[in-house]
């Protein structure tokens, strides 16, 4: 099952990512993306859920990996990231924390493992997760297909009726197609879980998106 966090409230006080709880209840879990250090989450999995196998980072950007430490703290697990993402962790710059407004987020994690294209990760609990690289939000951005549990987490790839922007330090426009190309591949059938905004499936992306739709009719 999948549980979703939202975080676009008027009521939250930070900008923050969508999360994803991954997992059956009374068993272990993996979480996607945790920009939020509100304790929604970690109240959630406490009582639903017995240790966590891993945190699945989408990219690098501090509204993804705001809550990343304080979640740390309590659960000690891997945290994957793409390879070419790893340095916006501890570079308030390149995370944009610096651009926000806010206090500039640089953290210090240790237990990270280092993914590339096409790489699968397989957990305890029979999730496997296959890591797609979708590179123009930044150089680095991944989607994670889980076909458990027949979802693709495209983070700020691919939203609903929309895709990620492509202005910011080490995004790229010139990628966008090629990244694109890579889900227009997929399942149509699959469940879209966005770093922002609603849920959505990727049939009536490839229906209604514009951007998905030239790509497919090209």
């Amino acid at each position: 099952m999948v549980k979703t966090f939202r975080f676009d409230s008027v009521y939250d006080d930070e900008f923050c990512s969508n999360s994803y709880v991954i997992g059956e209840k009374g068993g272990p879990f993996i979480l996607v993306d945790i920009g939020s250090t509100s304790d929604r989450i970690l109240d959630y999995v406490k009582e639903n859920h017995t240790s966590c196998l891993g945190v699945l980072l989408t990219h690098g950007h501090f509204d993804h990996i705001r809550g990343l430490e304080k979640f740390l703290s309590y659960y000690n697990c891997t945290v994957f990231i793409d390879k070419d993402e790893e340095e916006k962790l501890h570079n308030s710059r390149l995370n944009c924390s610096k651009m926000s407004g806010e206090e500039e987020l640089n953290l210090n994690i240790n237990n990270i493992y280092l993914l590339d294209d096409e790489d699968e990760i397989n957990f305890i609990n029979k999730y496997y997760v296959k890591v797609i690289e979708t590179p123009f939000h930044t150089n680095g951005s991944v989607c994670y297909l889980i076909k458990n549990e027949n979802a693709l987490f495209t983070g700020d790839t691919l939203f609903k009726g929309s895709i990620g922007r492509s202005d910011l330090p080490t995004s790229s426009s010139r990628t966008i197609k090629d990244s694109l190309k890579k889900l227009v591949k997929l399942d149509p059938s699959l469940n879209v879980y966005p770093g922002h905004g609603e849920l959505t499936t990727l049939k009536k992306e490839l229906e209604s998106n514009i951007c998905l739709k030239e790509i497919k009719n090209d």
